[in-house]
């Protein structure tokens, strides 16, 4: 039987004769080889179930080697075989394995969604939000009805508590918004204010720099009113005689006195040129006039305003006068100053007879106090200290305020 079944699975037939089916027709023959080769095949077949059947069955029997105690008995155990379980048993294990990762993923989603009503609460959006990404791929998993509206009902709480930060988001936006525009606008104000009180500023300083311009050019010729009235002032005392001039310029011509003499500093003779003569010191002071090395000291400042002669400038009738000597041995580099006796002619000069600033000289501006002077003891020369004529070498001509350079004649050839 098995063997017609090979030859149809091989598509071989049966070499006796044709058989005529019951249409009528003859079934084509098989070559004779083809039922050769399935009679070798089916002879290897049956050599190789004898092979099988002669094989050796020493493969279960057990080698117990020796023992040296012959009396110890060793019991054979079998192996025992794992139960190969049922489709029953594993279905009962994978549901129940599938029933504890639920409970297990059920547990852990609770334990989310209650962590989420708490940030929630808390208003941590940001936080919630990557929990509900967290929970979203989980629960899809999860049957229970309970956990499946919290989680519904969370996910529509965090919807509304993203708007309700998206509203405040957009309301303190707004109100950023309002703040820096009234900022800009206060700082606008303040701007113009600063620019209006700075406009303000500029202008009164405009005007005060205007009335200050003006009061100082109103100063400035008042000054120069004052300066030229002083000026008028200074030349009339440089031109104005006594009434009996002529009487003083006889005695003087009568002595042959033609010039006076003034002693002073040589680092004088700028200031003296840039101001045009000589000046009483008391002039000078109250004028602001710097003189650069001052002959007289203190105590013969206070002398002169003793005698009321401090608006004086002091000439003389030698040009070896002891005062200007005892200077030089000081370290003065002293120059005389040749000046016209017709200075002796100004209203306002006085005479003494000998050093105006002895106590016992005499001094007035009459023709009776030039005609005091001893003029033989001012035309002596290096008259000594222990000599009579020594004090009467001194006497001094004394002119009031101002002695102009038009009557000094080295000024520049001193």
């Amino acid at each position: 039987m098995i063997f017609k079944w090979l030859k149809k699975l091989f598509g071989l037939y049966d070499s006796s004769p044709t058989e005529i089916p019951a249409n009528g027709e003859p079934k084509p023959s098989v070559p004779k080889s083809l039922y050769d080769e399935l009679d070798k095949r089916k002879e290897r077949v049956k050599q190789n179930r004898d092979k099988l059947k002669q094989s050796s069955t020493d493969w279960y029997s057990l080698n117990i080697p020796p023992q040296k105690d012959e009396l110890q008995t060793r019991v054979f155990s079998p192996h025992k075989f794992e139960n190969t379980p049922s489709l029953q048993a594993l279905k009962d294990e994978r549901l129940r394995k599938e029933a504890h990762e639920l409970k297990v993923r059920e547990e852990k989603a609770k334990s989310l969604l209650n962590k989420l009503e708490i940030l929630i609460t808390q208003r941590k959006f940001q936080e919630a939000k990557q929990i509900m990404d967290e929970i979203t791929h989980e629960i899809v998993r999860i049957k229970d009805s309970v956990i499946r509206k919290q989680y519904t009902d969370i996910q529509t709480s965090l919807s509304e508590l993203e708007r309700e930060l998206e509203h405040e988001r957009l309301v303190k936006l707004a109100e950023e918004q309002k703040r820096k525009e009234e900022e800009e606008r206060k700082k606008r104000e303040k701007e113009e204010k600063e620019r209006a009180e700075n406009e303000k500023r500029i202008a009164e300083e405009r005007i005060r720099r205007q009335q200050e311009a003006n009061r100082l050019a109103e100063e400035a010729r008042k000054k120069e009113q004052v300066e030229l009235a002083e000026k008028e002032r200074l030349e009339g005392l440089s031109i104005e005689r006594k009434e009996n001039w002529s009487e003083f310029k006889q005695v003087l011509d009568n002595n042959g006195i033609q010039y006076l003499y003034h002693f002073t500093d040589k680092r004088n003779i700028p200031s003296i040129k840039l101001h045009g003569g000589l000046y009483s010191w008391h002039y000078c002071k109250k004028n602001n006039i710097t003189i650069p090395c001052q002959g007289g000291d203190y105590d013969s400042q206070e002398l002169d305003k003793k005698y009321g002669l401090e608006d004086y400038v002091r000439l003389s009738f030698c040009n070896d006068h002891p005062m200007a000597y005892r200077l030089q041995q000081s370290g003065s580099d002293i120059v005389i100053l040749k000046i016209k006796a017709d200075v002796a002619l100004l209203k306002g000069t006085l005479f003494s007879d000998i050093n105006a600033a002895d106590k016992l000289h005499t001094h007035g501006g009459e023709l009776e106090d030039l005609e005091r002077v001893n003029f033989n003891a001012t035309q002596r020369k290096y008259v000594s200290r222990n000599d009579a004529d020594f004090k009467p070498h001194q006497a001094e001509v004394m002119v009031k305020t101002f002695v102009s350079k038009e009557y000094i004649v080295n000024l520049d050839n001193f």
